[in-house]
């Protein structure tokens, strides 16, 4: 009968994609959960789209003409081959600026970060000085991101931010 084959075929293709490619055969167990990790997160261009404005919004509230300082490093895209899939991580440059107020830091950087769901851990440590240098950490799990800023009493304020490594959805950013 005809309409016996089509669950034999059927079960046939279902089988073929669930054995694993020759890539996929040769990952370590580090690289494997680095792919699934990664198929759980926003993709880099979602990244690029949605959060790197905001962030970029929020570093620019702050960081103004007049107290501007330098910057370290360039932006960096790092692309990671893991088995047959391709992974990137973003790392932004380092910007420094005489902003010298944690509180001001978190309220802005917390009105553009918690609505898309960045949670903030916050450690202040004194100097021996007396002057207080505070680190705020905003990250997502859904984005696979963190936003790092020290903030210096005595000192510049430096802000940068970095991804896990995502997956590409193939869209342009």
């Amino acid at each position: 009968h005809p309409t016996a084959a089509v669950p034999a075929a059927v079960a046939a293709m279902m089988a073929a994609f669930c054995v694993p490619s020759e890539g996929e055969r040769s990952m370590n167990p580090e690289e494997k959960e680095r792919l699934e990790l990664a198929a759980s997160l926003e993709s880099i261009e979602v990244f690029q789209r949605g959060v790197e404005p905001a962030i970029i919004a929020a570093r620019d509230q702050l960081m103004t003409r007049e107290n501007y300082r330098g910057y370290f490093r360039n932006d960096v895209i790092a692309r990671n081959n893991v088995g047959d899939h391709v992974l990137y991580a973003f790392i932004s440059r380092s910007y420094d600026f005489d902003e010298h107020d944690p509180v001001r830091v978190r309220e802005v950087f917390d009105a553009a970060l918690a609505p898309l769901g960045f949670e903030c851990s916050e450690k202040a440590e004194v100097l021996q000085d007396g002057t207080t240098d505070t680190v705020l950490i905003w990250g997502s799990e859904r984005f696979g991101a963190t936003v790092h800023v020290m903030v210096s009493e005595s000192w510049l304020t430096s802000v940068n931010y970095y991804t896990d490594y995502l997956r590409s959805d193939g869209s342009v950013a």
